[in-house]
């Protein structure tokens, strides 16, 4: 994640071998987060995809509060296909619509991702929700239905924005890999594993992770019969039909 231009050339430096730049489609969220006016913004982000250009690094623009702002409220859908077409101009290989404070709703993941994906055709489109008000499987699932291929999750589901009272972290990575698996999608990743390390993090970051599969387990795991199973079985037989 490259906040200004000198953080880029550092980045250069480092061995980066990818850019994630952001900002929030909120000017009001915007100047709270990052210090600076939409405009002031994308002309940093301007200056370092020039940068990143000549290092032959590709850019991913992440556009915070896509689907509502929670000092704002709704950012009309015409304005962030805007501010997409800004970033294609700029032959960003990718751009994130971000649900940063968990305000997103299916129908309306289905529209703009469609039309922003309808606009820019050559931009590779992520998803990144956060799971405030438990919709954040369900805006998975209308990301997937618009055709969307990529989406930021975190382990545990941890995260969170400082600017939103109650806001939770990004959607879960087990959950969403459980989801997908169930649905017969190919990701690479292995629910079992995930929820080992999904564990692992909660005594260490000394707070519970909001993780569903971590708790209940995977659909497919199998438990054990209760300890009078065969006796009740055994009555049940002895009854007859």
């Amino acid at each position: 994640m490259i906040p200004n231009l000198r953080g880029a050339e550092r980045a250069i430096e480092a061995g980066v071998d990818e850019f994630n730049l952001v900002m929030s489609a909120s000017e009001t969220h915007n100047l709270s987060n990052l210090h600076m006016t939409r405009e002031q913004s994308f002309k940093q982000i301007t200056l370092i995809c020039l940068l990143a250009a000549k290092a032959n690094i590709p850019v991913n623009v992440s556009l915070s509060c896509a689907f509502g702002c929670p000092m704002e409220g709704d950012i009309e859908a015409g304005e962030i296909v805007s501010w997409v077409r800004r970033f294609a101009d700029l032959d960003v290989a990718g751009v994130s619509l971000c649900d940063t404070t968990g305000m997103a709703f299916p129908t309306q993941v289905s529209a703009l991702f469609t039309q922003c994906m309808r606009e820019e055709t050559k931009t590779c489109f992520t998803a990144h929700f956060h799971n405030t008000r438990g919709m954040g499987l369900t805006n998975v699932l209308a990301a997937i239905d618009a055709g969307v291929r990529s989406f930021d999750t975190s382990l545990g589901g941890i995260g969170g924005c400082p600017y939103a009272p109650g806001a939770t972290g990004n959607v879960s990575t087990e959950d969403v890999v459980h989801l997908l698996d169930c649905m017969g999608y190919v990701t690479g990743l292995e629910v079992e594993s995930l929820v080992k390390v999904s564990t692992w993090l909660s005594p260490l970051l000394e707070y519970g992770v909001h993780s569903h599969v971590k708790k209940a387990g995977p659909r497919w795991k199998k438990h054990a019969v209760p300890d009078n199973f065969e006796e009740t079985r055994s009555r049940a037989l002895a009854r007859g039909e």
